[in-house]
């Protein structure tokens, strides 16, 4: 991602992506058992007026600040599990004004008693000021951005529209791994929504957010 992402990440904070890779790893050698918190720094994006589609420019410039926390255990064979808090924060800032937040969404997973959707996003609901005030935890709005680097490319195509499309596009071995572990995970996240659906017996919006992934889903098979 950062290879990726070198045009249009502030290279000031790229270091937060060193630093989260480091951390994983370092969990990943951890012995199994103890949860420890995966921390990505506020991590900029480049101002952009690029987020309308055919070359269309917005407003205003505007950047995104991407920041999260996971709780993770390692596990046997070098596996990592989700173990409390997922989250992935993206704030929205006007470039002429970096003090003044446009907007602010949340992408998660729900905990194994969460009433909503399991892999959900989230409007605000930092601070007790209305809308979407900390009190109020809906909605929970059904996603498909598990990991913190999917999130991370879902802001990066919504600030730069088409740049991001022609960079993603190009043959390297980045863009080749990326699109091939996206590929996968997309299509495991699909037809576990598909086999939900599938076997729902009433409604099959209650039987999607009611239910919980298996916990190897992700696994390689």
């Amino acid at each position: 991602m950062k290879a990726m992402g070198e045009d249009f990440l502030d290279s000031r904070t790229s270091w937060a992506l060193d630093h989260f890779l480091r951390d994983l790893q370092r969990i990943g050698r951890a012995h199994t058992g103890r949860a420890r918190p995966l921390v990505l720094h506020c991590l900029h994006t480049l101002p952009s007026d690029k987020y309308e589609a055919s070359g269309r420019r917005g407003g205003k410039k505007i950047h995104a600040v991407i920041a999260g926390t996971w709780d993770l255990r390692p596990l046997e064979k070098r596996e990592i599990e989700f173990c409390g808090i997922a989250s992935t924060k993206v704030e929205l800032y006007a470039s002429d004004d970096p003090n003044r937040r446009l907007a602010m969404w949340r992408l998660e997973l729900g905990a194994e008693d969460s009433p909503g959707c399991y892999v959900h996003a989230q409007i605000l609901g930092d601070t007790e000021r209305p809308p979407f005030p900390k009190s109020l935890p809906i909605p929970r709005l059904p996603s498909l951005f598990v990991t913190p680097m999917s999130a991370l490319e879902f802001v990066l195509c919504e600030l730069f529209q088409d740049d991001w499309a022609k960079a993603i596009a190009r043959k390297s071995h980045a863009t080749d791994d990326w699109r091939a572990l996206q590929k996968k995970w997309l299509l495991k996240l699909f037809s576990w929504y598909r086999e939900q659906i599938e076997k729902a017996g009433s409604s099959s919006w209650v039987t999607l957010k009611e239910a919980k992934p298996r916990h190897n889903m992700f696994l390689p098979r």
